[in-house]
């Protein structure tokens, strides 16, 4: 009976994962779309420019100073504000 109670614990857990990260990636991928004006799948610092939010904290997200903000260090800084904002 713990087996089972514990599976499920487990697996209501994996779902809520899942379903946090697909809403942020759909999120980082809208937010691409929107801003990336020469459809390199990515945001410059030119781009940033229209959002003043993202502008402030472009350093901040490009974290491997490419000067251009990918999908995947928006997910990162997009997970990371959520563990800040539970801790």
């Amino acid at each position: 009976m713990k087996t089972f109670i514990s599976m499920g614990l487990m697996f209501a857990a994996v779902i809520f994962l899942q379903s946090m990260l697909g809403t942020s990636a759909y999120a980082q991928t809208d937010l691409i779309a929107e801003m990336d004006l020469d459809e390199d799948g990515m945001i410059s610092i030119r781009e940033a420019v229209a959002d003043p939010n993202l502008l402030a904290a472009f350093g901040k997200i490009d974290t491997n100073g490419d000067g251009k903000i990918s999908s995947d260090e928006l997910l990162e800084a997009n997970l990371s504000r959520q563990i800040d904002k539970k801790a």
